[in-house]
C-alpha cells in the first residue's frame, strides 16, 4: 500500500500530550499537572440529581441532535443571567460531548482549505489538530509574561492577520497560564475582527474559574461580535464532572 493510512494532514500529530502525561504520572505515582481535572468530583447534590435522572429514565435514550431542551434552555438562562447576552435554545444552542467537540465542530464548520486561525499561545493541543483536519493552517501569537502576568500583544495579534485569516481561537481565562484577557484586551480584539472581517471562537470553559478579583469578559458581550463569535462552555469545567463530557456552543 503506497498510500499512507492516516489522513495526511495529522501526519505531523501523534499521542496527545494530555495522554502521554497521565499515564506517566499514573506509572510513577506523580502528581498529574498535565490535565485539567480536580482533584475531587462535584457536589453532591448534582451527583444525586443524575442518579435520580437515570432512574426516573431521563436521558437512557438518544437525545435531540442539539441536546436536551432543558439543559439548553440552562446554558441560554445561564448567559442571560450571567452576562445579559440573549441566546435562542432552539437554534442558538448546541450540546455537545464536552467542549472539545464543541471546538472541532467550530472549527470544521468555519474553516476551510487555505484559511488561517490565529491562535493564542500556548494552547490545548486539540486546536492544532482541529485546525489541520479543516484543512486551515496554525497562526500562533504567543502570549508573553510581563508584570507578574501572561500578556497578549495586541500589535503582534495585528501582524498575524492576512488576508487569508479566516478565524481567531480565543481562549480566556486561559488554559495554562491564567491569563484572563481584560476589558481593554478584548475590545481590542473585537475591534480587529470587526475591522478585518473575522469569525471568532472563544473557548471560555474556565469561565468561572477565577482569582484575584478577576473579571472574565465574554466578546459576545461587546459591539458587533455576537453574530461574528462561537463561544464554548463546559459543565465539566464549572462543576468538576469532566468525565461526563458535557459541552456547549453557542452562536446565532
Amino acid at each position: 500500500m503506497t498510500r499512507p493510512l492516516l489522513n495526511r494532514r495529522l501526519a505531523e500529530f501523534g499521542t496527545t500530550i494530555f495522554a502521554e502525561m497521565s499515564a506517566l504520572a499514573a506509572r510513577t505515582g506523580s502528581i498529574n499537572l498535565g490535565q485539567g481535572f480536580p482533584d475531587t468530583d462535584g457536589p453532591e447534590e448534582i451527583r444525586e440529581a443524575a442518579v435520580r435522572a437515570l432512574r426516573d429514565g431521563r436521558g437512557n435514550q438518544y437525545p435531540p441532535g442539539p441536546g436536551v431542551p432543558e439543559l439548553r434552555t440552562a446554558i441560554a438562562d445561564h448567559q442571560h443571567a450571567r452576562y445579559g447576552l440573549e441566546y435562542d435554545p432552539d437554534t442558538e444552542v448546541l450540546v455537545t460531548a464536552g467542549a472539545t467537540e464543541a471546538i472541532a465542530a467550530a472549527l470544521l464548520a468555519l474553516v476551510g482549505p487555505g484559511d488561517e486561525v490565529v491562535a493564542l499561545e500556548p494552547y490545548y493541543d486539540s486546536y492544532a489538530a482541529c485546525v489541520a483536519m479543516a484543512g486551515g493552517t496554525r497562526v500562533p501569537v504567543t502570549l508573553r509574561p510581563r508584570e507578574g502576568r501572561y500578556v497578549l500583544d495586541l500589535d503582534e495579534l495585528r501582524a498575524a492577520v492576512t488576508p487569508r485569516t479566516r478565524l481567531l481561537l480565543l481562549n480566556t481565562p486561559h488554559n495554562p497560564t491564567g491569563t484572563v484577557l481584560t476589558r481593554a484586551e478584548l475590545t481590542a480584539v473585537a475591534e480587529l475582527a470587526v475591522e478585518r472581517d473575522l469569525l471568532v471562537v472563544t473557548d471560555e470553559v474556565y469561565e468561572h474559574l477565577l482569582f484575584d478579583g478577576a473579571e472574565h469578559v465574554p466578546i459576545a458581550t461587546l459591539p458587533d461580535m455576537r453574530e461574528r463569535t462561537v463561544t464554548i462552555g463546559s459543565a465539566g469545567k464549572t462543576y468538576s464532572f469532566t468525565g461526563w463530557k458535557v459541552g456547549w456552543g453557542k452562536a446565532c
